[in-house]
């Protein structure tokens, strides 16, 4: 066999196969339609029933709606008429709720009037009640204070006695200060804040400040020392100088040495002194 008939050999086979495999595919994919179209015949059967069976189950309920809808109607008219009945009525009892409203307003107004008149009648009476309270006031009282003023006569009468004789002791005792001030070479017209007392004490501590000294002495404000008085600062017999005072308390006092009239060391317990001061 030459190469040719080899050839056409192999094509004869791979025919063959390509056939074979055909038939196998058509076989694989046969139907029996006489079975299918009697399988649809019956579903077709079914299908017309259930139709035949929800068209008279339609024609039922469309019986059924029509009637009700006629009921419907029949109801709404019904309703309608009531409607109308009630509206009538309510014109009717609107009319009647007016009247009463305007009696009601009548009524309200006469008894305002007849509260008005009972409130006026009422005030006049306790006005008049009151005129007569008062006029008896009045007259208690007129006749307490006629009492009141002959009873205060009395005791000014009383007390005019008493003055005159503590004006005539006064006079006297003014007589007697007046002597006894001008025999201490006191002024009676001296203006008594301007007397500085006679007091003595000790320096209990001394402290620069400002560039001023500064003392704290052990008397104060019991013993009548105020600020702006001096006292005198002294050691034995040795004059120191003269301090103003800035500032009390019940028991000590605080001054600023004066150095226009400073004459030596200050130091603690040293002694102070005020002096008659007048101007």
């Amino acid at each position: 066999m030459n190469f040719f008939g080899k050839i056409l050999t192999g094509l004869i086979c791979i025919v063959s196969l390509f056939l074979m495999w055909v038939s196998i595919m058509v076989y694989a994919t046969h139907k029996n339609w006489k079975d299918d179209a009697a399988q649809l015949t019956k579903d077709l059967n079914q299908a017309t029933a259930k139709n035949n069976q929800l068209e008279s189950s339609l024609r039922s309920l469309e019986s059924q709606l029509t009637a009700e809808v006629e009921a419907s109607q029949q109801e709404v008219r019904k309703l309608e008429s009531e409607r109308v009945t009630l509206l009538a009525q309510n014109t009717s009892i609107q009319k009647e709720l007016d009247q009463l409203r305007q009696q009601e307003r009548a009524n309200t107004a006469a008894v305002a009037s007849t509260q008005a008149n009972n409130e006026k009648l009422t005030d006049d009476v306790e006005s008049l009640r009151g005129q007569i309270r008062e006029n008896q006031q009045a007259r208690n009282n007129a006749f307490a204070t006629m009492i009141k003023a002959t009873d205060e006569l009395h005791q000014a009468q009383g007390n005019l006695a008493t003055v005159r004789e503590r004006n005539m002791q006064l006079v006297q005792e003014l007589g007697t200060t007046t002597s006894l001030l001008r025999d201490n070479g006191i002024d009676p017209s001296t203006d008594p804040e301007a007397i500085v007392p006679q007091v003595r004490g000790l320096v209990s501590a001394t402290h620069r400040s400002a560039g001023s000294q500064l003392i704290e002495i052990t008397v104060g404000a019991d013993d009548g020392l105020k600020p702006g008085h001096t006292v005198e600062i002294y050691r034995g017999e040795r004059y120191l100088g003269r301090a103003e005072i800035l500032r009390t308390e019940p028991d000590r006092a605080v001054g600023r040495v004066l150095r226009r009239f400073q004459q030596g060391q200050i130091q603690e317990d040293d002694n102070v002194a005020t002096k008659l001061r007048i101007g």
